[in-house]
């Protein structure tokens, strides 16, 4: 069996919240990612969906390492990510790169591109000044952009040309993984479907692996070969792409797909949307954490927590409706 590039056991990630100026005092604990699993092979998307707030950036953090795990662990080609150090740490940070979602942000507006697209390759070591000139030129014309655009600031390019750059810089290094944090959600609906097949050429060509971290639906399932539903913090359903959009068995995935655009008009969507607020993240419900909004709660819900159950060929759901005792 393939090694994953990314392995997460049992992950979490909580944030202390503490009250009092002169002398504070710990009050509770935010569970913003609480005991999740999965893998990312080689060459494959693993997308992660949900509300805002559910834990999908944090995920996407704590695989950077710019946050580390409360609990549990994440292992890079099977090696503890938190124990990493000296050049196993600097493979990793050649190997992982990430694209965020706002390329004003993340692009400095003080640097040209050919720098920007560069700076990675410095940072690493990966290769020379006259080796990452030559580089930069094949990375821009890789996304689509003129070479001459590395003489140029990022202000002087559109939307969707500035996550071409942000793309480039994740690829100079020539990573195993790139994190894809809501890589289209601020771009123009009519440059977006440019940059998701964008996306899918790099990977079909280099083999590159992604964790796409989105709450549109329809993108997550044009890209991802596997993808996990959570909802505050848990991984709540998890199945490969096709199977999950087939056959939701989370109610909470069924409401998610149900507040989507039908694929035809007039289809039905099926489960009510979703109602009521989330709740607070310092206390969240016994038992199943969704069942305040579910329509389908039952009393043992409040008592037992749900786990992740096969339900054959690779879906799981946390879900009492699906346990099989």
């Amino acid at each position: 069996m393939t090694t994953p590039i990314i392995e997460a056991l049992h992950l979490q990630k909580h944030f202390p919240v503490t009250r009092g100026l002169i002398v504070s005092r710990t009050i509770g604990a935010v569970q913003a990612v609480n005991g999740i699993s999965f893998g990312i092979p080689p060459g494959k998307t693993f997308g992660l969906v949900g509300e805002s707030g559910c834990g999908k950036t944090t995920t996407s953090r704590l695989v950077l390492r710019l946050d580390s795990a409360t609990g549990g662990r994440l292992l890079f080609k099977g090696a503890d990510l938190a124990t990493l150090a000296g050049t196993p740490l600097r493979d990793f940070r050649r190997a992982v790169q990430a694209v965020f979602q706002d390329p004003n942000s993340s692009l400095s507006p003080r640097m040209r591109v050919g720098n920007i697209v560069a700076e990675p390759m410095s940072a690493t070591g990966t290769a020379t000044p006259s080796q990452a000139r030559d580089e930069v030129r094949r990375l821009l014309a890789e996304v689509g952009l003129r070479h001459d655009a590395a003489e140029s600031y990022p202000h002087e390019f559109s939307g969707g040309q500035k996550q071409r750059i942000a793309i480039a810089r994740a690829l100079s290094t020539r990573p195993e993984l790139i994190v894809l944090d809501e890589p289209v959600s601020a771009l123009d609906v009519s440059i977006r479907a440019q940059i998701i097949n964008l996306l899918g050429d790099i990977q079909r060509d280099t083999g590159v692996a992604y964790l796409l971290i989105a709450h549109d639906l329809s993108v997550v399932k044009h890209m991802s070969h596997e993808v996990g539903v959570m909802y505050m913090g848990e991984i709540v359903e998890k199945a490969p792409s096709d199977e999950l959009y087939a056959r939701p068995l989370h109610p909470y995935t069924r409401a998610l797909l149900s507040a989507a655009l039908p694929a035809r008009p007039g289809a039905s969507g099926g489960e009510p949307a979703l109602d009521g607020e989330l709740p607070s993240p310092l206390a969240p419900p016994s038992g199943c954490r969704f069942r305040t909004r579910c329509p389908h709660a039952m009393p043992r819900c409040a008592e037992v927590t749900p786990t992740l159950v096969p339900q054959g060929g690779g879906h799981e759901v946390a879900c009492l409706l699906h346990a099989t005792s």
